[in-house]
Parts: C-alpha cells; structure tokens; sequence
C-alpha cells in the first residue's frame, strides 16, 4: 500500500499536475516513487499520442511535430530540459569539481546550456517528424516510458555526487522495491508495443542515459538530478532515433496500434 501510495508522488514531480497541496518528501518517501516514473512516462506517451491522431488530420507533419515537442516540454514542467542545460553548463566548466557542481546549482542557463537545448529539441522535432506512420503511435507511446526508467540503471551504476539531494534520493531509493517495479513496467510497455524488438529499445535507452551520466560523473565525481534528467532527455530522443532506423530496415515493426 505504501508503494502504491507513491504514485501521486511521481506524478506531481514529473508534471506540473498537482492533486494535492505542495507537500515536501522525506528521501525516503521520495524514492518509493522510483518505481512508478515509467508509468508516468506511459501516462506523458498516450498525451503524446493522442495528440498526434488529431493534429493528423490539421497539420502536417513538421508543424505538427513541433506541436508535440512543446507538448512533451508543458507536460513534462521543462523538468528534464533544464537537467540538460545544467549538465551541459556544468561539464563547460573550466574548473575543478566543486566549480562545475556550483554552476549546475545555481541554474543560470548559459551558453553550453543554451546549445545543448536547442540542440536536444531540435533532435525531438526531427525524429517525432520522421517516425514511420505505421509504428509513430507505438513509438510516441514507449519512448517517454523507457526515458524514466533510465533512472535505474543510471541509479545503480553511478554513486551521488553531493551527499544529499536528488540524485542522493535516487541512488538510495531503488532498491528493493522501485528498481523492479520501474524495470517491469518499461519492459512490459516496449514488449507490447514492439515485441522482441521493444526490449533492444530498453537496452539502448539505458545505454544512451548511462553514457551521458558517464560523461558527466567523470568530471564531478558522481551524478545530480540535473544528470538524471539529461539522460532521460537524450535517451528519450535515442530511442525515437532507433525506431526510425529498425523500422525502415525492417528489424522491427510495431505490435501495437
């Protein structure tokens, strides 16, 4: 009961959406909504998707994927974006690593931060505009999920860089319970939506995230929230990438939708 009493806690902090009055979270607390980040992302994907069938018949494709990308950024609250900007910022640094971790907390965006968003968004555009029209609602649907649910292996492999915070919160949290429900979810979700081929997706989403949590831990020691967050935007995009190209070569078809 006490892990299903998470989920509105995941919500609240990966959308703007708030059921209750903004409450603060022991870490404890917090990190039992690991486990249920991907069925937010599943949650973000039907947004996503059901969207597009509309906008389908208004628009075509290069507006119409713009449309989504603001979408993705609204429903999300900007939250992962901003983990890309700081993360970008940070590793910019030419400093030692209390320097890099003192800029990604401050949150002014600079210009590595600038880049890295125009760079991650304009990536967003290109690839929601170029998904395959007969996998585009399975891919919409199973890329927001297996992007939070990066946060495990990323969690696991990567020791916090600060002794408390988020990316403390996390690393503390994912066992026993949050790391098998979240990685249950995300193969459940790619399994229906691509069958074999979805679990190589959950494989290169989890290799995408930890090669940016990589970069950035060898630089500050570890990783933040701002880490995490990157990694979920860029495995997000990764996997729609991947999509593209396994569709069009014929490595895979969509089982759903």
């Amino acid at each position: 009961m006490r892990t299903l009493a998470a989920i509105p806690i995941a919500l609240e902090f990966l959308t703007p959406l708030r059921l209750r009055r903004v409450q603060t979270y022991e870490d404890r607390t917090f990190a039992q909504a690991l486990g249920w980040y991907p069925l937010i992302g599943l949650l973000i994907g039907g947004i996503l998707a059901l969207l597009d069938r509309g906008l389908a018949e208004l628009l075509p494709p290069a507006p119409a994927a713009a449309l989504l990308v603001a979408v993705l950024a609204l429903v999300s609250g900007g939250l992962h974006l901003d983990g890309v900007a700081d993360t970008a910022d940070g590793m910019a640094v030419q400093g030692d690593r209390a320097e890099r971790l003192g800029v990604m907390s401050e949150g002014n965006t600079g210009p590595a931060g600038v880049m890295a968003l125009v760079l991650v968004l304009l990536a967003e555009w290109a690839a929601i505009s170029s998904l395959p029209p007969d996998a585009r609602t399975a891919a919409l649907i199973v890329a927001p999920v297996l992007a939070r649910w990066t946060v495990v292996p990323v969690g696991a492999l990567f020791h916090p860089a600060r002794p408390r915070g988020l990316g403390h919160s996390i690393h503390a949290g994912l066992w026993p319970t949050a790391a098998p429900i979240a990685t249950l979810t995300a193969l459940a979700v790619a399994g229906a939506t691509f069958g074999v081929a979805g679990l190589v997706l959950v494989l290169i989403a989890g290799v995408a995230a930890v090669l940016i949590a990589g970069a950035a831990s060898r630089l500050i020691h570890g990783v933040t929230g701002d880490v995490f967050g990157a990694g979920i935007e860029v495995a997000q995009v990764v996997v729609w990438f991947a999509v593209i190209a396994s569709v069009e070569r014929g490595w895979a078809t969509a089982a759903l939708f």
